[in-house]
């Protein structure tokens, strides 16, 4: 049991990480301009240099993207495998609050997938 959740909680910080790395920032959190910005004059970037950096984050953010459409589907599976697992060791209650915060998260995760224009 103990390492069915070591490997859920791995497959989780594995998960959030990719999903920090490839998304743009959440709403109230320091915006992708913000941090480009920032970059820009801390470096002292002159205008063409801003331009190449503009254009090589766009360019690391698709790569990401196309990398994560190839991952999503093993996380999303280990995900799920795990839930199942930790369902079959819950009693009836407790699944029911399971299946209530599963929800809870979904909707929050469809809200902020809304708000990035990801979902219509």
């Amino acid at each position: 049991m103990m390492f069915l959740l070591g490997a859920f909680l791995t497959g989780g910080a594995v998960g959030f990480a990719a999903e920090r790395a490839v998304s743009p920032p959440r709403p109230g959190s320091v915006s992708e301009t913000t941090v480009i910005d920032g970059l820009a004059l801390e470096l002292k970037l002159s205008p063409a240099q801003r331009v190449v950096i503009d254009s090589v984050w766009d360019w690391r953010r698709r790569e990401s993207r196309v990398i994560m459409s190839t991952v999503r589907p093993s996380l999303d599976a280990v995900r799920d495998s795990a839930r199942m697992l930790m369902m079959n060791t819950l009693d009836s209650t407790q699944k029911t609050a399971f299946r209530a915060l599963l929800e809870r998260n979904q909707r929050a995760a469809d809200s902020t997938a809304r708000a990035r224009g990801e979902i219509k």
